[in-house]
């Protein structure tokens, strides 16, 4: 239903205010947000803290806390609008996870668009393990996830039987139970999983950690075998690639309520993932175009940025070996006219061009120095190195591409010394489609993409 009534409110035009309107405020923001409750009761939280733009709830990560069930107040400034999204007044908000996140948007009286998010902290237990390290970790991707207790340590190759000797950082005076520090661990298989218990210093906290090592050989669901709708936190809940191992870690797609320009199509005896770029009526920016594209990374849908695709696809997922170059299958036929949206006034008309219209393979092998969270949307951005990058123009006018052909992308590595610690892998059905231009009805399919080492 709520798909709907957003769907309803662009119809009669509440969000074509989006232009802005003399005299009316653009401020929206939030004077109070409280829990009123929340279930199970045994969960223990912390003060609540936000800024402009996000709602943390610091919570003890305990077993049986999930789903974590809040009844909150929300109560926004004058000059707020409405409030949109995943965010519905005198409902209960649900965390199915740490990682879980609720997105929604206040629209100002003047139409402009603040999102928000609310998300989960995780507070100290005192019985965690807070840092995991050992000699030659610096060239792995170490991981430690406090709401499932598990270090995971990835590598493409360990070269088992492998023996480490860990330098573990706990919580303050916290103890180990039945682990001496500093003592060996011996992995004998990727199934081989050690386990550790921390104590807290007052003893009435105890966590089994475990332990592991993660084969860092391909990305999941690169077969693209896995597509679904996988809750309001990815895609806004539209049918898109399964994003396995987790949000942000995987494979994603542009999908949402007004753009399905990414779909799963049958291909040898399973499925691929075919991208059209399509013309789109969005009545607060005018007539689009839309490219189809599938990425490692995620999308962060904002209804303010419609007229800026490429500020909601974040690339990139954690990646720390050097690959030689990306293979993967694929066809692309172009659509029949190359077009372009072009701003005139306050809104896009769609204009013909001339040419035909191209898509797009690239792959980019990242470095990341930067603070907070790590985000790059394909331009020059603080902290974001590029180290290599590969690319494949599949050229309209030939029609050597529109048959189902084996590619190969070499990286080229500008860096050669440097670890990386992300990868991009991207596919469009048109390469200039974040400036709007491209052929309605172009479409690329792309199937079984392999990094290779």
């Amino acid at each position: 239903m709520r798909k709907y009534y957003w769907i309803l409110l662009f119809a009669v035009g509440l969000l074509s205010s989006c232009e802005k309107v003399k005299d009316l405020s653009d401020d929206a923001r939030i004077e109070r947000f409280e829990i009123t409750s929340y279930t199970p009761t045994t969960a223990e939280l912390g003060e609540i803290y936000r800024d402009d733009k996000s709602i943390i709830i610091p919570v003890v990560p305990e077993d049986n806390l999930f789903p974590l069930t809040l009844q909150t107040v929300l109560e926004t400034s004058s000059t707020t609008h409405k409030v949109l999204g995943n965010y519905v007044k005198g409902q209960d908000i649900v965390f199915n996870g740490g990682e879980s996140t609720i997105n929604f948007f206040l629209i100002a009286e003047s139409g402009f668009v603040h999102p928000y998010s609310i998300s989960l902290e995780a507070m100290d237990t005192g019985a965690d393990i807070l840092q995991f390290k050992f000699e030659g970790s610096e060239k792995m991707t170490i991981t430690i996830n406090p709401w499932s207790k598990i270090v995971n340590i990835s590598v493409l190759d360990p070269g088992f039987p492998v023996t480490i000797k860990p330098t573990i950082r706990l919580s303050e005076d916290a103890t180990f139970a039945g682990y001496t520090e500093g003592e060996e661990l011996t992995f004998q298989s990727f199934e081989d999983i050690k386990e550790i218990t921390v104590v807290s210093a007052d003893g009435q906290t105890r966590r089994t950690w475990k332990i592991q090592f993660g084969a860092l050989l391909q990305i999941p669901n690169s077969d693209f075998e896995s597509w679904g709708k996988f809750g309001n936190d990815i895609n806004l809940n539209e049918e898109t690639i399964d994003p396995v191992p987790g949000y942000g870690k995987g494979w994603a797609t542009a999908n949402n309520y007004f753009v399905q320009g990414t779909r799963p199509v049958e291909h040898n005896g399973g499925y691929a993932a075919k991208m059209t770029t399509n013309e789109q009526n969005a009545l607060i920016f005018g007539k689009l175009i839309a490219a189809g594209s599938i990425y490692t990374g995620c999308f962060k849908f904002d209804v303010g940025a419609l007229n800026d695709p490429r500020s909601m696809t974040h690339f990139g997922i954690p990646h720390t070996v050097r690959i030689q170059s990306i293979e993967f299958d694929a066809k692309y036929e172009p659509g029949p006219q190359l077009k372009q949206a072009v701003k005139s006034g306050s809104k896009y008309s769609i204009e013909d061009r001339e040419g035909v219209d191209v898509g797009q393979a690239f792959v980019e092998i990242i470095r990341w120095t930067g603070e907070g969270t790590f985000e790059y949307h394909g331009r020059p951005a603080d902290g974001v190195e590029v180290l290599g990058r590969g690319e494949i123009l599949f050229d309209g006018k030939e029609t050597k591409y529109r048959n189902w052909a084996h590619y190969n992308i070499p990286v080229v590595y500008t860096n050669q010394t440097d670890i990386p610690t992300h990868i991009v892998i991207v596919f469009s059905s048109s390469k200039s489609g974040d400036i709007f231009l491209g052929a309605p009805g172009s479409t690329m399919e792309v199937d079984d993409v392999k990094l290779i080492y």
